[in-house]
């Protein structure tokens, strides 16, 4: 059996002061390295403990909440710069007002190649960096396995381990908010059972 959590950094100054998140290298709130203890305390009461290996972004928000959890659980992470958030390039870490204001137009219909900037990423470009993490984690050795890292990527991650293409992701997506939690199992005839997907545990 393999056993896959992932966690959505808490609460970071981007969420607070009207910016843009993507690759802004933002810190956590006060109130976000309180969450992320909590979801700490909250792992290790459901049996989440050192026997886990944990990756996480490389950006401050995510690090800085796996490091809190990792204080409760004995755990160091190796940052990835794969799960990153999306690149939003000219946009990344702006106000919302100048995003908007200055974004290319996004067309009436889903087109999985817009880049909101000409140097941005597309989600076809996230989807296409992710997948060969996505690759490691249900292919290697590991059997506890935790992840730390943001909405838009998680979502992804999330679509793979539920086995949609591409495609598939843009008819059904998976939406979480900050602090939430996943988790995922892996039999050993590789059928995967979504125990729980983006729980609250504040």
């Amino acid at each position: 059996m393999k056993t896959i959590i992932t966690v959505q950094h808490t609460q970071s100054v981007h969420h607070t002061n009207g910016h843009a998140g993507a690759w802004g290298d933002w810190e956590l709130t006060e109130l976000g390295h309180k969450q992320a203890a909590e979801i700490g305390r909250y792992l290790k009461d459901a049996g989440c403990d050192d026997s886990y290996i944990m990756y996480a972004s490389d950006l401050k928000r995510a690090a800085q909440t796996a490091d809190e959890i990792g204080k409760v659980l004995g755990l160091s992470p190796f940052y990835n710069e794969l799960i990153r958030e999306i690149n939003a390039g000219a946009g990344n870490g702006k106000p919302w007002d100048w995003f908007d204001a200055n974004k290319i137009p996004a067309p009436k219909e889903y087109d999985v190649d817009y880049k909101p900037f000409a140097d941005a990423e597309s989600d076809r470009e996230l989807w296409n960096r992710l997948y060969p993490f996505y690759q490691e984690i249900i292919s290697n050795s590991y059997e506890k396995i935790l992840i730390v890292s943001h909405g838009i990527t998680l979502s992804f991650l999330h679509s793979m381990l539920m086995g949609q293409t591409l495609d598939q992701r843009s008819r059904c997506k998976f939406s979480g908010s900050s602090g939430s939690i996943s988790c995922f199992e892996i039999d050993q005839k590789g059928t995967l059972t979504a125990k729980y997907v983006n729980r609250q545990v504040r």
